[in-house]
């Protein structure tokens, strides 16, 4: 009986550590499209979760909703992560801390001129 339960607990643990992740839904952006690819670097169709982490890191950078960008990556990795994906998902993290500042400050300005008008 305590192997069946400990392997139950072992499979459930396993499925949820390697769950898709889920598309944000409390976001001003655009409602996430499975057949939309959202990984400005695909050179191939993503995985759906690699995808999915893409769409709500977009989602992030455009409508933080009081969160900072290291957040909004920090989300990304986590996102990754729940989709199998944190080898890549670590070097793709590192390239956002890297070079994601230009297009989170452009996120900020188009914020800017949006509550201008």
């Amino acid at each position: 009986m305590k192997r069946i339960i400990l392997a139950g607990a072992v499979a459930v643990f396993a499925s949820a550590a390697f769950a898709n992740p889920q598309p944000v839904t409390n976001t001003s952006k655009a409602p996430y499209k499975a057949s939309k690819t959202y990984c400005n670097d695909a050179v191939f169709k993503p995985s759906k979760g690699e995808n999915i982490a893409c769409y709500n890191h977009d989602a992030c950078y455009s409508d933080p909703q009081g969160k900072s960008r290291s957040d909004c990556d920090e989300g990304y990795l986590r996102d990754m992560k729940l989709a199998g994906l944190e080898a890549i998902g670590w070097v793709k993290y590192k390239a956002l801390r890297q070079w994601g500042k230009a297009s989170w400050e452009r996120c900020r300005e188009n914020d800017k001129r949006q509550a201008a008008k």
